[in-house]
């Protein structure tokens, strides 16, 4: 112990000299800093992405400019090493008129602050592209989502459906229709680490993901980063969503009403005072009344939702950005009265408050500072019904809390290198109920919860660095400590390009990861049955170790790009289930119930894209293995998990056929997931005047049983109008196209249609959204 904790302070140590003499250094560079934010002139959100172009004296469009940056998601810009002189900046974003302003240094030292407002207008996809810098961030195994073309794509609202979308990107899987979690390269749901205006949020979608639990109206930028991410994220396995939600408009006050057959939503935002901004979303699914009343006699089961959004920008000064936001939801599904064999009641619901402080210092350092509260639970009752069903009564509740600190600086001290360094305090409060049987008082009893605190610091240090004109690399790594049994875990991360032409660049990526939360489900039940468990002096964190490679080209001036990427993750310390485990919370603890194992996912994805003309979308192919191994499971073999699907196709594609109307479809096909299935039953005969039997399915076998191949067409018409001097939107979203039914929970149940005591078990199958149309129209003000 005390070992561990010299070998801390020695490398808390060391990054605080490097970190101190990085910054000292810093400002005696005696060059001038060029920086500022980047905004809309209309709007005045920031503008993440945008290119900045610095020429010296003249501009010249064949040779490559004698500076040059890109904002980053703050919509902040930092041009260091400047001389004494003229320059000319061009800043362009795509749906925004390019700026060219002179600007003059006159002297060898300081800070240049220079604001850019960027007016919008519609540009054409084929217009001059000015020769500039490449990309100054490696984008290994990563995809900027376009937010303009999946908001032509299928909904239920008529809103972005960003996690449906998702499902299409190669590597991604979801397990099954009602699954609302993402696979990514054979991970779990609970491996992805989703980050909303940077808090985490645990279940970030509804059912199916048909919606986020956010606003997607105010969607400002998504990257997906499917691997061998970088050292500024941490804390999860497999991948990262980063999303940025825009701040209200300063454009006076606006609305947007969205009403549909299923769902309806609003959206308000403007300005309050000159220097703040608010906005306000809600969202409402009522699926469940629709089939009460339209098909009362209907399996599928019974589905709602309901969120809230809130945020708040308020400029205390040029330097000085505050932001207060916050977030709830909730969904409930449940079986409808006309089942027979399983009834099921299960909801979850998220919650967030966060404070966000962007400060720029006098040497355009850019300092975030957040203070952010987090809730999530998660509540399952599975229960039978006239004994039609065994092994499947079960109860669980998770409640999730925590408040987190958070620090980063982004330090812009060379023309060729980009500093990052963080820090993040989280202190975590786990209550958990399980049990195979169902009592109210459970949920009412304070002692019938386990409790389970713990503390989690973070240490992150990363350099974006041009090596040359044609190598970038970003290095750098993670210091983690988790207080739990004082775990002490170094991460190093290391990413690189290469472009052997303008047109053709090579991508590599190392990186190790560890997850000190698990997420355990029922492998014997395809219905959500999430358990969050955090790691303890017996549950160990998990580990991923990953390697990354593949090249992009791009085709015809950019309007295509091709990408192939190879990928292999080592997991260690993975958590499931043991077989036939007794859910009574009275009889030990959740770690006497779950065993460890391991588990590597390998696979090759294949992405083709097009941006442009009428015609855009992508085509993704992806063929992969994911392969597990548990000592006390399937008798120590290697088995292939639930989310284990062998090729994945996936088609997404929107057609402009006027400016004001469009037409979305997306279509899917993978092969089939894999369950787990009983293979015998067992049963003790009770000595007494009854002489009943106590019937048990045996599960000797891990996910035996393959279901037949899923594929869906989904599509989408989109006509725009206005009417009264108001923009109006309708639309027609078409599920389902052809009523595929395909499964979204299986289960055993007892046969009993002959007279033995024992019978053989009977597979049931749930088929979620048959053939479904919506409509419905939206209005903004």
């Amino acid at each position: 112990m005390v070992l561990l904790i010299l070998r801390l302070k020695n490398s808390l140590f060391s990054l605080l000299i490097f970190f101190i003499l990085t910054v000292s250094i810093f400002p005696q560079s005696g060059k001038t800093i060029l920086s500022g934010f980047i905004t809309d002139e209309v709007t005045g959100n920031v503008l993440f992405g945008t290119n900045i172009m610095v020429y010296r004296d003249s501009i010249d469009f064949n040779k490559y400019p004698f500076r040059g940056a890109a904002s980053n998601d703050h919509g902040f810009y930092a041009i260091p090493n400047l001389f004494m002189g003229n320059y000319f900046i061009i800043a362009r974003n795509v749906g925004y008129k390019t700026l060219v302003r002179e600007v003059k240094v006159i002297s060898n030292s300081g800070v240049v602050r220079y604001n850019i407002k960027l007016k919008p207008v519609d540009i054409q996809l084929d217009e001059l592209v000015v020769i500039g810098k490449r990309e100054n961030e490696v984008k290994v195994s990563t995809i900027d989502i376009p937010i303009n073309l999946i908001n032509k794509l299928p909904s239920f609202s008529g809103e972005v459906s960003l996690f449906k979308s998702l499902e299409f990107i190669p590597g991604i899987k979801t397990s099954s229709e009602i699954s609302s979690g993402l696979y990514v390269r054979g991970g779990s749901p609970d491996q992805n680490l989703t980050l909303v205006d940077g808090v985490i949020v645990y279940n970030p979608t509804h059912l199916q993901n048909f919606a986020s639990t956010f606003n997607s109206d105010a969607l400002q930028s998504v990257k997906l980063i499917k691997g061998a991410f970088p050292a500024e994220y941490g804390g999860r396995l497999s991948s990262v969503l980063d999303i940025k939600l825009r701040s209200g408009t300063k454009d006076g006050n606006k609305g947007k009403i969205g009403l549909g057959i299923l769902s309806s939503n609003a959206t308000f935002e403007g300005p309050i005072g000159e220097k703040a901004t608010y906005i306000i979303s809600g969202r409402k699914m009522y699926y469940d009344a629709f089939q009460k009343t339209f098909n009362k006699n209907s399996t599928i089961p019974n589905y709602n939702f309901y969120d809230i959004n809130s945020k708040i920008t308020y400029n205390i000064t040029d330097n000085d950005i505050v932001t207060i936001s916050g977030m709830f939801s909730k969904d409930h599904v449940y079986n409808p009265s006309s089942s027979k064999e399983l009834n099921y009641n299960i909801d979850w619901q998220n919650g967030a408050v966060n404070i966000d402080w962007l400060k720029v210092n006098s040497k355009s350092m850019l300092i975030n500072n957040s203070l952010s509260y987090i809730n999530y639970q998660f509540r399952t009752l599975l229960q039978g019904t006239d004994g039609g069903s065994t092994n499947n009564d079960y109860f669980s509740f998770s409640k999730l809390e925590d408040f987190v600190f958070r620090t980063r600086l982004d330090l812009f001290w060379h023309q060729d290198h980009t500093f990052k360094f963080g820090a993040q305090l989280s202190i975590h409060n786990y209550d958990l109920i399980y049990s195979n049987v169902f009592d109210p008082l459970l949920e009412s009893d304070p002692n019938a919860a386990s409790t389970i605190q713990s503390t989690e610091a973070t240490l992150f240090m990363q350099d974006e660095w041009k090596v040359s004109q044609k190598l970038r690399t970003n290095i750098g790594g993670r210091l983690y400590y988790f207080k739990t049994k004082d775990y002490f875990r170094f991460e190093p991360r290391v990413s690189l390009s290469y472009s052997l032409t303008d047109n053709f660049t090579l991508k590599g990526a190392f990186a190790i990861a560890h997850q000190f939360l698990h997420l355990i489900v029922r492998n014997d039940i395809s219905l959500p049955t999430d358990l969050w468990y955090p790691s303890t002096k017996e549950v160990l964190p998990s580990r991923s170790t990953q390697y990354v490679l593949g090249f992009e080209m791009s085709l015809d001036d950019k309007n295509y790009i091709v990408s192939i990427e190879g990928y292999y993750k080592d997991m260690k310390n993975l958590y499931e289930f043991q077989n036939s485990p007794k859910f009574n919370f009275l009889n030990g603890s959740v770690k006497d119930l779950i065993t460890v194992g391991e588990g590597e996912a390998y696979g090759v994805e294949l992405f083709f894209n097009k941006s442009a003309g009428d015609l855009n979308g992508w085509i993704g192919y992806t063929l992969s293995w994911t392969r597990r191994q548990f000592d006390k499971l399937n008798n120590g073999r290697v088995f292939f998990p639930r989310h284990d699907r062998r090729q994945d196709v996936s088609i997404v594609l929107t057609y402009k056929v006027s400016n004001s109307f469009n037409i979305g479809a997306t279509w899917s096909y993978a092969t089939g997931q894999r369950i787990t299935t009983s293979t015998g039953q067992f049963g003790f005969q009770d000595i007494g005047l009854n002489n009943s039997t106590d019937l048990n399915f045996d599960y000797d076998q891990r996910d035996n049983f393959k279901l037949p191949d899923y594929h869906k067409l989904d599509m989408s018409f989109n006509y725009s109008f206005i009417w009264n001097d108001l923009p109006f939107k309708t639309y027609l979203a078409i599920f389902n196209v052809y009523n595929r039914k395909n499964p979204f929970a299986v289960f055993s149940t007892k046969n009993t249609s002959s007279g033995s005591v024992l019978n053989n078990p009977e597979l049931k199958q749930i088929t979620l959204f048959p053939f479904l149309p919506t409509v419905g129209i939206s209005v903004q003000f």
